[in-house]
C-alpha cells in the first residue's frame, strides 16, 4: 500500500511539475487608445481584449500580463522583444519578424466624415486625395497602404482617436479611421464626443476591413506558448461568449 501511495504521489508531483514548467507569466503590448478593444480605464487595462485573454488562461495555463502604451511604443518595446503584440495587424513585411496566432477577431475600420459633406463620399473613388487621421505606427495593408504610398491618401497620424473627432471637427483632416463601433462606444463615454455626434456620420463603406491577431518576434521563440493559446482560442471562438465579448455594448455614462 504504501509502495502504491509513493507512485501515486511521484506521478502527482511530476504533472503538476510539468504544468508548472509549461506555464509562463507572458508580457502581451497593446495600444492605450483602442476602445473598445483595448484601453486604459482608471490606469488598469479594460476592454474586451484583456477579458478575452484572461478567459483563455484557464485554459492555457499561462498569465497573460497587459501593458498598454502609445501605440508606436508598443509596437517598439514588442520588436525589441520585450513581449508580444495584441490588435496587431498581419502585414507581409510583419510576417518576415513575427510568429502570428490564429485571427482573434474582424475590426472593419470604420471611417467618420463630418455629416454636412456626406454628399462628396458616395462611394470609394469619392476618397482619392482626402486626408485621413490614423493611430500612430497603424499598419493597414492592402489597398489603403497602396493608396498611401501612390499618394492617392494622404494621411495625418495621432496617438487618441479623440484627437481624431476634434480634428475632424475643425476641418483639419477628411476622414477620421477609427476601430469599430468605437462612435458608438464614445457617444456613451466622451462628453465632447456625445455633444458633438450629430455632426458626424461613418461612411456606409470602407477600405479596409482589418483582422487583428496575436504576435510576438520570432526572436523570442514563444511557438510553445502560441501554440497553447490557439488550442484554446480555437475551441473558445465557437462559444456564445466570444461572440458577446468581441460585439460589446457599452452602457458607461459619463
Amino acid at each position: 500500500m504504501r509502495e502504491f501511495q509513493s507512485i501515486l504521489f511521484a506521478c502527482v508531483f511530476s504533472l503538476l511539475t510539468i504544468s508548472n514548467l509549461r506555464a509562463e507569466e507572458i508580457v502581451i503590448y497593446s495600444s492605450d487608445a483602442f476602445p473598445p478593444q483595448v484601453y486604459l480605464a482608471d490606469g488598469k487595462p479594460a476592454g474586451f481584449v484583456p477579458a478575452l485573454f484572461e478567459r483563455l488562461s484557464q485554459d492555457t495555463g499561462d498569465t497573460y500580463r497587459f501593458i498598454l502604451l502609445p501605440w508606436k511604443r508598443a509596437i517598439s518595446e514588442s520588436e525589441a522583444g520585450h513581449g508580444g503584440i495584441v490588435n496587431f495587424s498581419r502585414t507581409g513585411s510583419r510576417q518576415l519578424l513575427f510568429d502570428f496566432s490564429e485571427p482573434l477577431y474582424k475590426n472593419k475600420v470604420e471611417l467618420t466624415i463630418l455629416k454636412e459633406r456626406a454628399a462628396e463620399f458616395s462611394n470609394v473613388n469619392d476618397l482619392k486625395g482626402k486626408i485621413f487621421g490614423i493611430p500612430y505606427g497603424a499598419s493597414f495593408g492592402g489597398e489603403f497602404e497602396k493608396g498611401v504610398n501612390d499618394k492617392l491618401y494622404f494621411i495625418d497620424p495621432d496617438a487618441q482617436p479623440a484627437s481624431r473627432i476634434n480634428k475632424l471637427l475643425l476641418r483639419r483632416i477628411d476622414v477620421a479611421v477609427l476601430g469599430q463601433s468605437y462612435m458608438k462606444y464614445a457617444a456613451q463615454t466622451d462628453p465632447y464626443t456625445r455633444s458633438n455626434q450629430d455632426k458626424l456620420t461613418t461612411l456606409s463603406f470602407t477600405l479596409i476591413d482589418d483582422w487583428e491577431y496575436l504576435a510576438f518576434p520570432k526572436a523570442m521563440q514563444m511557438q510553445p506558448a502560441l501554440k497553447r493559446f490557439n488550442k484554446a482560442f480555437s475551441i473558445f471562438k465557437k462559444t456564445r461568449q466570444y461572440q458577446q465579448m468581441v460585439n460589446p455594448q457599452p452602457s458607461r455614462q459619463l
